[in-house]
């Protein structure tokens, strides 16, 4: 009976074995990074981002013409005793006098939860003063978006609050 031996194999057979290995490697982790990228959170937070885009165009020339005009606002969110806060606006022209007969609407946007966002109203208080209730509203950090109108004319603030 004869024998057969396989022949000695070459020095450095395995190195070509290398690059098949690596490059299955780099295919498998991109394989995972896909799959987590298409079965996590998108981090989109809002519906309809091309008209929001518009509306974010028409905001900014508001906000020109409230420069122009100089316009004053400030911003606050305050703790009720009954645990609702109140938001609070006011508005002053240029000269420091109170703005009345205004419509102010908007949204106040949480930026990190979806679902979270609110519709607002503010009902005017008198003395360029403009509120909302709100309850159940969540401490951290929200974004307010007013509109401002009277008349033709239009009006945005834009403020970022903390809610404690």
């Amino acid at each position: 009976m004869i024998r057969r031996t396989a022949p000695p194999k070459p020095p450095g057979w395995w190195i070509p074995w290398i690059f098949v290995g690596g490059f299955l490697l780099v295919v498998a982790v991109n394989g995972v990074m896909i799959w987590l990228a298409a079965t996590t959170w998108t981090g989109l937070v809002t519906d309809r981002a091309y008209d929001r885009g518009l509306e974010y165009n028409r905001n900014l020339e508001a906000a020109a013409q409230m420069a122009r005009l100089g316009w004053q606002t400030r911003l606050s969110v305050t703790a009720l005793s009954d645990g609702a806060r109140e938001l609070r606006l006011e508005a002053r022209d240029r000269a420091g006098e109170p703005l009345s007969g205004l419509l102010v609407e908007g949204r106040l946007e949480r930026p990190v939860h979806a679902g979270a966002d609110r519709e607002l109203f503010l009902a005017p208080a008198g003395r360029g003063v403009y509120r909302a209730v709100l309850e159940d509203l969540p401490p951290g950090q929200w974004h307010a978006h007013l509109r401002l109108t009277r008349g033709s004319e239009r009006f945005v603030v834009s403020e970022r609050l903390f809610v404690r």
